[in-house]
């Protein structure tokens, strides 16, 4: 009685460090480092994102001078009035031919974006990709990289930067409504992730399906520079 009660503690106690831990978990984003190209994630609809990614772009955080963004071209109106993102960029001083935007329906998700993101730098020879997006979101794009895309293997260097949304403390996500949400469904979804794109199931995915791998050779060789 005294051991299975002992066994439950121990467990609620892991369970509260463990709650307690996830938002640092969640977020492994670092300092921003000086990478061959910059990409600012999808998804960004409050243009938190893509404003930070400008920010490093400017001061140089992209050695190849490219500046990469992904999936659908519209901005939030907290950013200005620009009817796209690559308008925002053109008004901030980006040279078109620098600008090099991914289509929503080239890549449908994080997973999809790590690994066309792959596929580009081999295509051009870059060996270290600076990738911006909301800090919570920073450990699946890691783990992508990592264990799925094997971005070691073929020798890519990746750095995972974070726009600093004003309401995320890693410490105390539990504090804040949206943060708490968020690092739930990260979470969750980090896991669904793994799971989907494991050997045995990765052949049930729309990324399986309709030979991305194909469509993303020729999209880089004949439309995107």
């Amino acid at each position: 009685m005294y051991k299975v009660f002992f066994v439950f503690i121990f467990i609620v106690i892991i369970g509260i460090y463990l709650f307690l831990n996830l938002g640092k978990f969640i977020d492994v984003s670092k300092e921003p480092v000086k990478s061959d190209i910059i990409v600012s994630l999808g998804g960004d609809y409050s243009g938190c994102r893509i404003r930070e990614a400008l920010h490093l772009y400017k001061q140089g955080f992209s050695i190849s001078g490219k500046f990469m963004y992904t999936s659908r071209d519209s901005v939030s109106s907290s950013i200005d009035k620009s009817e796209s993102r690559k308008q925002y960029l053109l008004n901030n001083e980006v040279r078109a031919k620098d600008i090099v935007h991914v289509r929503k329906e080239m890549v449908f998700n994080t997973m999809e974006e790590v690994l066309f993101i792959k596929k580009y730098m081999l295509f051009h020879n870059y060996k270290s990709v600076l990738i911006v997006s909301h800090p919570q979101h920073s450990r699946r794009i890691q783990t992508f990289a990592k264990y799925i895309a094997d971005y070691k293997k073929y020798g890519l260097d990746l750095h995972i930067a974070s726009c600093h949304p004003r309401w995320w403390n890693a410490a105390k996500y539990y504090e804040n409504e949206t943060s708490f949400k968020v690092t739930i469904q990260e979470f969750l979804k980090l896991v669904y992730n793994l799971l989907k794109y494991n050997p045995l199931m990765i052949q049930y995915t729309n990324y399986y399906k309709s030979d991305k791998e194909k469509l993303w050779d020729d999209e880089i060789r004949n439309k995107i520079n």
